[in-house]
This record gives structure tokens, C-alpha cells and sequence, in this order.
């Protein structure tokens, strides 16, 4: 095999996710380059872009979206605000892939690759850790580290909502149906409704934030500069076609909101908040069933509910993913 590695930036990476007729896997929404990009400008600083692509003769296996710093690597993103991290590549082509970027990056100097933020079936799982045999090469080794550093939560969907409902355990059933029970009964008219295209949901981000805010959990974590980026994702996100609301109306008040991404038949749950003075209606979970609901209606066929061990995402019948750290020392 006749591998080459050549540099490229984020304007040949948005050329080659447009269609540059090479078949690529861009594994998640938070590998794409609008997602990075908007990432790399609001912390970025203190890397170096190391954006590569690998080619098999004249084919494209693969690309590489890393950060430098020194003597290491990292894949670009933060898994605090990037559920999962990847590279892109041609299916089949993930041992391949890193028989050419090791050799690379060891010519380059580069001592140490951290990849964070790895559900089980990213590149390194597949080609790297799935080879029964270690690759050789020439010259130097390779150690690799791997940790569990979280969970994820996902709901595979059915065609049909009382199909949803048959999947869950008897107890998480009659929940759903009560807290619905609940609500029609105790409010004279309610209506969940998704807020999609780029002007719509950019309009409602000031809403959503308000109601994020009123979550004492995220006081901390969203400080002036991730308020910020949240704003500036949401946009960027929306204008690329990707962001949606699913907001949750009671007698024409806005009371919770969940913000999600729609990309390759996945809804990517990001985000959620409520108003604290419809708390004891349970509105906060109903905008994630409501969004479920209308996520399978649609044809979705996953319901991603992201990181984190909430107890409410196993109570709607999600099924756990481990998420790993995975450092690989290049000897």
C-alpha cells in the first residue's frame, strides 16, 4: 500500500463534507466542520491546527481534525461540550487509516495522541483495538492507554409511538402515560411543537436561554464565555440546517424547551431547560418525551439523549453506551 498524508484546514474539510464525491463517515454531529470550527474559535487558543487527510493512492480514507500542542495530538473539540469525538473515514478503511496517520504523526515528532470522548464504535475501535494482530511499524511501537470516562444514553425508535410505549417496562409505561394524564388534566391546553428552520430558531435562542438558566445545575457552567459559544453554535448550527427547539406551551406560556440536533436520522438531545414555576407538572421530562414522540413520528431512528447518568434516561428506556478516553504513546 502506498500511503500519503497531506495538510489541509477547515475550508477543504467543509469541501469535502459538501460532496467531493468521496464516500466518508462523518460518524456524529460533533465532527462536522461547522461544529468545529465554531468550537476551535471559542477555545481554541493555546493549539495549533493539525488538520490532516489520508489518501490510499488516489483514494480518500480518511481525515484527521487534530490539535497541536509540542510533541502531542488531540482530536479538535472538548468532550465538555462535544459528546462525542471522531475521525472521518471511508468504511472499511479504519485499520488502513491508522497504518498511515501512526507513521506520520512518529515522523512528525509527535509522541502522544489523546482521543477523547470515544463511544465504542469510533475509528480507534474499529481499526486500531479491533486488529487481532498489532500493526508493525518501522522504526517504533505504540502503547495505548483506554479509560472509561462517562456514559452515553440512546433509545433505538420504532415506527410507531405505542410500539415506544410496549418497549418500555410496565412501570416506566404507566409513568409516561400519567405524567401525560397529569398534564391534560391540570391545564386547560398545552402543545408541544418543534421550532425549526434558521430565522425560527434563531429567534428563540434568548427564550431558551432564560429557561436553561433557571436550572441551578448550569449556573456554573454557563459563564460569560460558554454563553457565548452557546449562542454563536446555535446560530452557526441552525444556519447549517442542523439545530432545532421542541418547545412545550401551556395556555400560551413557554415552559420547557429542549434543544436538539437532527443529523443522519439521529436526534441529538443537547440541551434542555424549564421554568422553575412549572416545575410540579413535570414539564422538564415532557419536553423530552414530547420530543421523542415527535422524533419517531418523523422517522428519526435514534433518540440520542448524549452523556450523562440521569435517572430519567434509563426510565425512558435508554440503553447505556460507556464513552473512553483512549491515549495512544508512540514510542
Amino acid at each position: 500500500m502506498s500511503y500519503r498524508v497531506k495538510e489541509e484546514n477547515i475550508d477543504t474539510f467543509y469541501n469535502y463534507q459538501s460532496g467531493s464525491g468521496q464516500a466518508l463517515i462523518w460518524p456524529s454531529v460533533f465532527v462536522l466542520p461547522t461544529f468545529l470550527q465554531t468550537w476551535w474559535e471559542a477555545f481554541g487558543e493555546g493549539y495549533e491546527p493539525f488538520l490532516q487527510s489520508i489518501w490510499d493512492d488516489r483514494d480518500l480514507i480518511g481525515l484527521a481534525p487534530l490539535l497541536r500542542k509540542g510533541t502531542e495530538v488531540r482530536l479538535a473539540g472538548s468532550a465538555d461540550v462535544c459528546d462525542y469525538l471522531d475521525f472521518i473515514y471511508a468504511s472499511d478503511q479504519e485499520n488502513e487509516f491508522f497504518q498511515a496517520l501512526l507513521p506520520f504523526l512518529q515522523k512528525q515528532g509527535i509522541k502522544r495522541l489523546e482521543l477523547q470522548a470515544q463511544r465504542p464504535d469510533a475509528a480507534v475501535f474499529k481499526g486500531l483495538l479491533a486488529a487481532q494482530v498489532p500493526p508493525a511499524f518501522e522504526g517504533f511501537g505504540v502503547q495505548i492507554g483506554l479509560t472509561r470516562e462517562d456514559e452515553s444514553y440512546e433509545v433505538k425508535l420504532p415506527s410507531t409511538w405505542e410500539d415506544y410505549l410496549a418497549y418500555l417496562s410496565k412501570k416506566q409505561r404507566h409513568e409516561v402515560r400519567r405524567k401525560i394524564r397529569r398534564l391534560e388534566r391540570e391545564t386547560a391546553q398545552y402543545h408541544y411543537r418543534p421550532i425549526e428552520g434558521s430565522q425560527a430558531v434563531e429567534d428563540f435562542i434568548p427564550r431558551f436561554l432564560e429557561l436553561f438558566e433557571q436550572n441551578p445545575e448550569k449556573a456554573d457552567f454557563l459563564n460569560a464565555k460558554m454563553k457565548r459559544f452557546f449562542n454563536t453554535l446555535l446560530v452557526n448550527m441552525a444556519r447549517a440546517g442542523l439545530a432545532r427547539f421542541g418547545l412545550l406551551e401551556i395556555e400560551g406560556v413557554n415552559t420547557a424547551a429542549i434543544l436538539y440536533f437532527d443529523y443522519g436520522g439521529r436526534i441529538y438531545l443537547y440541551n434542555s431547560g424549564y421554568s422553575a414555576e412549572y416545575g410540579d407538572l413535570s414539564v422538564g421530562l415532557l419536553s423530552k418525551i414530547f420530543g421523542l414522540k415527535h422524533s419517531l413520528e418523523k422517522g428519526s431512528c435514534v433518540f440520542d439523549f448524549l452523556k450523562g447518568r440521569e435517572v430519567y434516561k434509563r426510565r425512558l428506556g435508554s440503553t447505556a453506551l460507556p464513552i473512553y478516553n483512549v491515549v495512544v504513546e508512540i514510542k
